[in-house]
């Protein structure tokens, strides 16, 4: 199927269309943040300004407009410079767990036999690990930050596209124009990447597109346990970070600090429904049981 005839399905999908929509406005806050959250003269734009030192989260102001969370951490800026870091922990996690798990499975299907084996007992060797102990494991020795999360989320996640990559391929490989690629000789490589993987590789690449937002959210949980990000870096879970202490208000007005839970929450939500949307309607479009 035509990428154009994918795309216009998309648009014309409304739950795609919503889908694009949200994620489009994400794209545009991320791409146009040096502009809608200008970063100080020669400081990390990933470091939220502190506008003050006071403990109290500070409530929305002309000056403010989402309000200072705890450490007087500008809200609005986290949010701005949070949707970059959104983008780039998810977008490099999953591509980087999809192309190992497409090399390693195609390589595994295509040849079959002892290659097979190998591989195979390799991915479960690293299935057997426990997912987040693995992760929470790896930052203790080696210390929080994001690229010390995005490190072992890579190594233990990789395991489900190689067994689905596999599992497509050899179903494609027996197909006659890949049999009779063969018998004209083509290279094996040819055959893989120009007859194998472009009829085999979609049902990957929708899992990675609906996979993208729980990484998102696994990193944000981490950073709100203070294992992901370090204290006063734009990630939507550190802002959740800085308002648990706040989230209950106080005596006789639990919603006064609102404002410290709202706001990144929100944007944490759309971001991952965003994902969501667009992965549930590839799967619709590309499924051919649904074609009819």
């Amino acid at each position: 199927m035509a990428i154009m005839a994918i795309l216009r399905r998309l648009v014309k999908n409304r739950v795609s269309l919503l889908g694009l929509i949200l994620l489009a406005f994400f794209a545009v806050v991320a791409l146009a943040a040096p502009w809608l959250a200008p970063p100080e003269a020669g400081h990390d734009p990933y470091r939220i300004p502190r506008r003050g030192w006071a403990l109290e989260p500070t409530p929305p102001s002309a000056e403010y407009p989402l309000g200072l969370t705890q450490g007087q951490y500008d809200i609005y800026y986290g949010l701005v410079w949070g949707t970059r870091t959104a983008f780039r922990v998810g977008i490099i996690v999953i591509t980087c767990r999809a192309l190992i798990g497409i090399v390693l499975g195609a390589i595994a299907a295509y040849y079959g036999g002892l290659w097979d084996e190998v591989l195979m007992r390799f991915t479960d060797i690293f299935m057997s690990f426990p997912y987040l102990i693995g992760v929470v494991v790896f930052v203790a020795i080696f210390g929080p930050g994001l690229n010390n999360v995005m490190i072992p989320l890579i190594a233990l996640g990789w395991m489900p596209y190689a067994r689905m990559m596999r599992g497509n391929i050899l179903a494609v490989k027996q197909e006659e124009y890949v049999l009779a690629a063969r018998a004209l000789g083509v290279s094996d490589f040819k055959i893989i990447t120009r007859h194998i993987l472009p009829n085999a590789v979609f049902p990957v690449l929708i899992q990675a597109s609906m996979q993208i937002g729980s990484i998102v959210v696994s990193v944000s949980a981490l950073s709100f346990l203070g294992l992901g990000a370090p204290e006063g870096y734009a990630d939507w879970g550190q802002m959740l970070n800085f308002a648990r202490n706040w989230m209950l208000g106080e005596q006789g007005n639990a919603l006064k600090y609102w404002y410290t839970v709202v706001y990144p929450g929100l944007a944490m939500v759309l971001f991952v429904l965003a994902w969501n949307l667009i992965g549930d309607a590839f799967r619709d479009i590309m499924d051919p049981r649904l074609q009819a």
